[in-house]
């Protein structure tokens, strides 16, 4: 029960962020958006079983990548393909995180904001190159991907530490084994 209303309020906030991350002013520096998406996706998958968790990411990718479409020539030049294959890939690899770890750390989500935040806008930087021929990275440019990036961790723990007590605690395997005794 608890899991079901925690997947039902990470949805609720994933739609708050979409409409919350272009209502916030930009950073001054280079006028970077500070992207809440990621934020509220790490929490997610961090905090969520595998199942849930996989499809929190496809409903992730399918609002980013409806976010980000643009129709040029009549082609879309980011399809839904990439976000998808994105985020569910992220989704794997914070899972497997999260099972390294023993469980969420506000730390691993922080650090993993900031990851997703730089691939994501990294990625869409090189896929748009790509198709549209051409590299025109600038400082400008580099800092509009940096600086959210950066930016992330400062904002992450505002919301683990507001829904850590949704999450529910996972039972340990067993009794840790004893550290060796070297007295005789």
């Amino acid at each position: 029960m608890r899991q079901a209303l925690l997947f039902i309020i990470l949805l609720i906030l994933l739609l708050v962020s979409v409409a919350l991350q272009d209502l916030l002013p930009a950073i001054p520096i280079a006028q970077s958006r500070i992207q809440l998406l990621p934020i509220v996706f790490c929490f997610a998958m961090l905090a969520l079983p595998l199942l849930p968790a996989l499809y929190f990411a496809l409903i992730t990718a399918l609002v980013q990548g409806l976010l980000v479409l643009q129709i040029q020539a009549g082609h879309s030049e980011l399809g839904l393909t990439l976000p998808i294959v994105f985020f569910v890939s992220w989704a794997i690899v914070l899972q497997m995180s999260s099972e390294a770890t023993h469980g969420m750390r506000w730390e691993l989500h922080a650090a993993g904001c900031a990851l997703v935040i730089l691939t994501l806008l990294g990625g869409e930087f090189l896929v748009l190159c790509m198709k549209r021929g051409g590299f025109p990275l600038d400082v400008n440019i580099g800092l509009q991907i940096l600086i959210p990036a950066l930016a992330a961790p400062f904002i992450a723990p505002t919301l683990y530490f507001g829904l850590r007590g949704l999450v529910p605690f996972t039972p340990d395997a067993g009794p840790v084994a004893s550290q060796p005794s070297f007295n005789r």
